[in-house]
């Protein structure tokens, strides 16, 4: 029988959002069955993605009367934080497709008895073709959605309302993930009633933002845990990834001393199918790499993804050789870089405009998880000298001096080759006109970066400026972005080589430098420079770019590389500190001085 309440003229309610799962646990519980046959509904804000079956209320042909046990059941649900109660849903005989006045009364007395609510959902299946405004249930099946708020002088009015199906479930699948949306009251009262987080493995709700969001783990390998934290709004707002490691949280780079939560990247256009971007997300979430991802580069490198490298300094170098790695599917990286990503640094970098006024290891880090979700990046925030770099390089297999500060890529140097571990450095001339290559690898007994490049070498006056004349950190100079990268291509592929070792594709090319002693690469960009015209004689085929691999000799005397006798150990870090101390007091002093106009001396 219909109902008499009478048709609200208020302004036109938004559309019911169920999500498919939703709708798909109504006709599979509800509607196999002759009715009538009940449930609640529970929601997530304005999506409404969960059913509970009433597997203990009393029913007719014509009637369902509501168990005590659902009403139990629906607040269990909510304290576990399910969802919350939006109204309920059952089948009729065919013909009688809207609320009768039962339903309209029983759900007035579930406004009164919950305050807190400003209206609850009606909704009605039964067999027929849709109308205007109800939901297609299948080939033979529609639902009517009316809506039961309170009005105005203790009465309450009915509006049959459209509604919305939101492929939420459907879009998950395809990313491998499950979103249950239905349980019955026999199921979550049966069992673990003084924890009423048993039974059902039913997405949770969590608030991010004021805003209430589903949590859809993502399937996972032991000891890192990852989710999906789906808008309400989905898919118009896309969905968070989260992941955090289980354990004490307890590794290189790391302060905290237990699990930490760490929301993703998560890109997201909602004019764009959603099914693959919901993968991509998924895979960040858990930091499992697409599995083809190094298929071009395995050849040539073999599995890198054991490897780990040290990358100290992330400006126009260091930021694109530490892409090139992880590209390359080394598996672990340390990056090393006190600096904040700004507006000069998007021409010749990997960052973005969204990056500016960011740390630039984090918004590097952000970057290469999104490369590949299976990378493991450890920040360091802090000058070298602030740094025990001792215990920072332990257990890498390279390390990277990209700085523009020479005083600190000698200490880095230094710390690299007292450790053994090979070292690239790549560096800059002015206007990148040209710049080098410096490959260090002490168990071949090469010369160290010191002997190469550093205090008194000659490629000192092909350099920037020093800012100040302090601490040997270099102007920035107007260059282009592909000059730069020309070089930097060139050390990258040195440091690729390294890691992947002397019988791999890549690393078979190094064996003659490294034999050789041609451990010193200058890399021209632009015709004529320097020396190359009489290395490499004017002919009409002779273009930039053009390299020259120069022998480096150890220098006996050298405190790093020479005779045993004379090798000094590394600074430690409280000599760092009382060096980077005297650094910072000098470059203050300069700074006042120069702010009162007085010439520097």
């Amino acid at each position: 029988m219909r109902g008499r309440a009478a048709a609200s003229r208020s302004a036109v309610h938004a559309p019911v959002r169920l999500t498919d799962g939703v709708i798909d646990a109504i006709r599979d519980r509800l509607c196999s069955v002759p009715p009538e046959r009940g449930g609640a509904l529970l929601g997530c804000g304005s999506l409404v993605h969960l059913l509970l079956e009433d597997t203990h209320g009393r029913y007719s042909s014509a009637s369902w009367d509501m168990s005590a046990e659902l009403s139990t059941a629906v607040g269990l649900l909510e304290q576990a934080r399910h969802g919350r109660l939006v109204g309920t849903v059952h089948t009729h005989p065919k013909g009688v497709p809207d609320p009768s006045p039962t339903d309209v009364a029983s759900t007035g007395r579930m406004l009164e008895i919950n305050p807190h609510l400003a209206e609850l959902l009606i909704a009605v299946v039964t067999e027929g073709r849709p109308r205007t405004q109800d939901v297609r249930l299948g080939s033979r099946l529609r639902m009517s959605l009316h809506v039961l708020r309170r009005g105005p002088h203790q009465h309450t009015v009915l509006q049959r309302v459209p509604g919305t199906v939101v492929p939420l479930c459907a879009d998950l699948a395809s990313a491998g993930l499950d979103l249950p949306s239905g349980t019955s009251v026999r199921r979550r009262t049966s069992r673990g009633r003084e924890n009423p987080a048993t039974g059902d493995d039913l997405a949770s709700i969590i608030h991010v933002n004021n805003r209430p969001r589903l949590i859809v783990p993502v399937p996972s390998a032991p000891g890192r845990v990852g989710a999906l934290f789906v808008d309400a709004e989905y898919p118009v707002v896309g969905p968070l990834a989260v992941t955090w490691e289980q354990g004490d949280g307890s590794h290189a780079g790391k302060r905290s001393p237990g699990p930490e939560l760490t929301a993703l990247p998560s890109p997201w256009d909602p004019t764009a199918s959603p099914q693959g971007q919901l993968a991509g997300l998924a895979r960040a979430a858990v930091g499992r790499r697409m599995s083809d991802a190094t298929d071009r580069v395995w050849p040539l490198v073999g599995d890198l993804s054991s490897r780990h490298a040290v990358v100290c300094g992330l400006g126009s170098v260091g930021s694109c050789i530490a892409e090139h790695l992880v590209r390359s599917g080394v598996g672990t990286l340390t990056l090393i870089d006190p600096d904040t990503v700004d507006g000069a640094n998007l021409a010749r970098t990997v960052y973005a405009a969204a990056d500016v006024g960011m740390r630039k290891t984090t918004a590097l880090a952000r970057r290469l998880r999104a490369v590949d979700p299976a990378v493991r990046v450890d920040e360091y925030q802090e000058p070298l000298g602030n740094l025990g770099l001792a215990e920072v390089l332990e257990g890498a297999d390279l390390v990277v001096g990209a700085t523009d500060d020479m005083a600190e890529q000698a200490v880095l140097a230094h710390h690299a080759y007292a450790a053994g571990i090979p070292m690239v450095a790549c560096a800059l001339y002015r206007a990148a006109a040209a710049g080098e290559v410096v490959l260090s690898v002490p168990e071949a007994q090469t010369a160290c970066w010191n002997c190469a490049v550093g205090s008194g070498g000659g490629s000192g006056a092909h350099r920037p400026d020093p800012d100040y004349g302090l601490d040997g950190r270099l102007v920035g100079e107007a260059a282009l972005g592909p000059s730069i990268h020309l070089v930097t291509c060139a050390a990258s592929q040195a440091a690729i080589g390294i890691l992947a070792g002397s019988s791999s594709s890549a690393g078979v090319p190094l064996r003659r430098l490294i034999r050789e002693r041609r451990t010193l690469g200058l890399v021209s960009t632009a015709p004529d420079w320097g020396f190359f015209p009489k290395v490499i004689p004017s002919m009409p085929h002779q273009y930039a770019p053009q390299s020259v691999w120069a022998v480096v000799k150890s220098d006996p005397a050298c405190p790093i590389c020479g005779d045993i006798s004379h090798r000094t150990p590394p600074l430690t870090s409280a000599q760092g500190l009382e060096v980077t101390g005297i650094i910072e007091k000098l470059r203050d002093e300069a700074a006042v001085t120069q702010e009162e106009g007085v010439p520097k001396g």
